[in-house]
């Protein structure tokens, strides 16, 4: 492997170590092909694994675990505290080994089948180069590529999520920082009703809003149903047809502006994740000069 001004030289460039491009790569490599694979993580997995799928099942796990407990109250099993208490600093250790136990494997997996790793964010100058930045080579020249560049999530306009502020996307509301008393949640697909089952397990008082006339816009209606009722009686409100049109921070509240089927109103949160969907990473590949 040739590394710093020369370009590297590989027959599949997996652009992406997320789901979708190490399972790619782990089958180029077991066929026998020369793999690298290119990623601007530290650590492989992409977002289900660092910052999705895997960190948000693991504290369902734990929802589930508080429901059992308080079914078992409610059927003559007494235990030590109702509802159950969340120490976040114990549970984000946790979460943070689950992911820590699963990235450790994939590397050792990459590692098993000779694949080549570059930590990088890449740009396609044409259909067989890969420029890189932030990284210990400059290039890399392939004969075929795969891109598996995930996605990140989407925005509102006027309402940007900030490590700092008391909005947040999907990852900060992962990162569990606290326990907001009052959480407003947008948007009311999966990720929204997901972390704000999470939130309401913890103890937070969950007011959840779609602009859509029902939950899951995308599902089947009949499956719609019973979930919808089972988040009713979770979170404190559930508002169909309703929009955010502001945010505002001032004094760790989060004053909001609403429009539903009854007219405008206002709030007071303690937080507001947005969680309105995903955009994919793909608009600054340079894929134009890679012929894609």
């Amino acid at each position: 492997m040739v590394m710093g001004d020369l370009p590297v030289e590989t027959q599949l460039l997996v652009l992406g170590d997320g789901p979708g491009g190490y399972a790619a790569a782990f089958r180029a490599a077991d066929l026998g092909l020369d793999v690298t694979l290119v990623s601007a993580e530290a650590r492989m997995g992409g977002v289900c694994l660092l910052r999705g799928c895997i960190p948000s099942k693991a504290l369902l796990h734990l929802a589930e675990i508080g429901a059992m407990a308080a079914e078992a109250a409610d059927k003559g099993l007494d235990l030590p505290e109702q509802p159950p208490a969340w120490d976040l600093e114990r549970v984000r250790d946790w979460t943070d080994g689950v992911v820590e136990q699963l990235t450790d494997g994939l590397a050792e997996l990459c590692e098993q089948r000779g694949i080549r790793r570059i930590r990088g964010r890449g740009h396609f100058v044409g259909p067989k180069r890969l420029l890189l930045a932030d990284a210990d080579t400059s290039s890399i020249d392939f004969e075929h590529a795969i891109i598996a560049t995930g996605s990140r999530p989407a925005g509102l306009p006027g309402i940007e999520p900030s490590a700092e502020g008391r909005i947040m996307d999907s990852a900060g509301a992962l990162a569990l920082a606290d326990r907001p008393e009052r959480l407003l949640v947008v948007g009311g697909g999966y990720v929204g009703l997901e972390l704000g089952s999470v939130y309401a397990a913890a103890g937070s008082r969950v007011t959840l809003i779609e602009m859509a006339d029902r939950l899951l816009p995308g599902a089947d209606a009949d499956l719609v149903e019973p979930l919808h009722a089972h988040l009713e009686h979770l979170f404190e409100s559930i508002r169909l047809e309703t929009r955010i049109h502001s945010a505002e921070e001032a004094n760790d509240r989060v004053q909001v502006s609403l429009t539903g089927p009854d007219g405008s109103d206002q709030a007071t949160f303690d937080r507001v994740l947005v969680a309105v969907g995903r955009r994919p990473n793909s608009d600054e590949l340079g894929l134009d000069a890679a012929g894609v």
